[in-house]
């Protein structure tokens, strides 16, 4: 094998001679290092016609990488092929310094901020190489080569329809981002990329009923917190209701007073619990006065029966005469046997 030491640029950022670029971001080069054939002038097989001869790859791809954006890659000629042989010495005497890629499309982009100056066409987001070749014309100018949806190869040479490339990048777009659009619902869903059409309709329906019974149970929660909220409201307000009517009903409070204790013990229970135990019940004048008749009455019977020396030994003349002078009068004399002149 006869492998040279010199970098071919087999495709960069520039727009191309038919007005898209592909970014270097999104090279996928794992297959074509596996396999880097080399061509010349992306002639395979069944494509060369008007040679007795079948026309094999030439050598291949060595050193391929990508650096300061730009696809590189070096020769590695078959030296037991003639053709390869003669094709290696026009590049060592620099007779053919161009390289061009058949390049696979994967997804592209019509948005205006990927486009570079003079690039009317989408931007090839995501691609792959099907082959790299020799060629005469640089294949960042005209000689790069696409494939068709039925794997056809077209070549973007001065003879190609812009249109048909257009369509190619257009339809690639929308067929590949379906593609990713799966694929990446598939792996939010927890299942492989791969999964098919039936396993993601069926995690969809499951994640679907599983949002539905926790819709359903945070309803059910909320209706049960609503209640106990409920039974606590109630309760607050039997508690209150409590304090305040047995205040009025002990005396300690008017009915007009209630009304404004409720919303008071509604905002400090306990502060006004303790001020309306500190209450005494309310007493009306007619009602003290008839009190304090009985307790007189009562006092006047217990004093009427001591002595009238007792009385006075006991400091309760004095009172006596308080509560009945009369009696007073008839006690002094009982003690002292003089009449009181007082």
């Amino acid at each position: 094998m006869a492998k040279l030491d010199i970098d071919f640029v087999l495709l960069d950022e520039t727009t191309v001679r038919f007005g898209f670029r592909a970014l270097m971001d999104g090279a996928e080069l794992e297959d074509f290092k596996a396999n880097p054939v080399m061509l010349l002038q992306h002639n395979r097989p069944s494509e060369w016609r008007g040679k007795d001869e079948i026309m094999l790859p030439i050598g291949r791809w060595w050193d391929i990488r990508v650096e300061d954006r730009q696809l590189l890659a070096k020769p590695d000629f078959d030296d037991d092929d003639d053709m390869a042989m003669k094709v290696q010495k026009k590049v060592e005497k620099k007779y053919l310094n161009g390289a061009s890629v058949w390049i696979d499309p994967i997804a592209s982009s019509d948005e205006d901020h990927l486009k570079a100056p003079g690039q009317y066409l989408p931007t090839v987001t995501r691609w792959g190489i099907l082959e790299a070749s020799i060629v005469d014309i640089p294949n960042c100018r005209n000689a790069l080569a696409l494939r068709n949806s039925d794997g056809a190869r077209i070549e973007l040479s001065a003879h190609t329809n812009k249109t048909d490339i257009k369509t190619i990048l257009q339809n690639i777009s929308i067929d590949k981002k379906e593609t990713m659009d799966k694929k990446l619902l598939a792996v939010k869903l927890g299942l492989a990329e791969d999964a098919t059409d039936v396993q993601i309709s069926e995690k969809l329906q499951a994640v679907l009923t599983a949002g539905s019974n926790i819709t359903q149970l945070t309803t059910e929660n909320q209706a049960l917190k609503d209640q106990i909220v409920q039974l606590k409201d109630a309760a607050v307000a039997a508690q209150i209701n409590n304090l305040v009517d047995g205040a009025v009903n002990e005396g300690k409070l008017t009915a007009e007073d209630a009304p404004t204790y409720k919303k008071l013990a509604a905002a400090d229970f306990e502060t006004t619990q303790a001020a309306i135990s500190k209450m005494k019940p309310y007493e009306s004048v007619e009602s003290k006065l008839s009190t304090a008749k009985e307790t007189d009455k009562a006092e006047l019977d217990a004093l009427t029966k001591l002595s009238g020396i007792d009385l006075y030994k006991t400091g309760q003349l004095e009172k006596l005469r308080k509560l009945s002078e009369p009696h007073f009068k008839t006690k002094y004399k009982e003690a002292f046997g003089v009449e009181f002149k007082g």
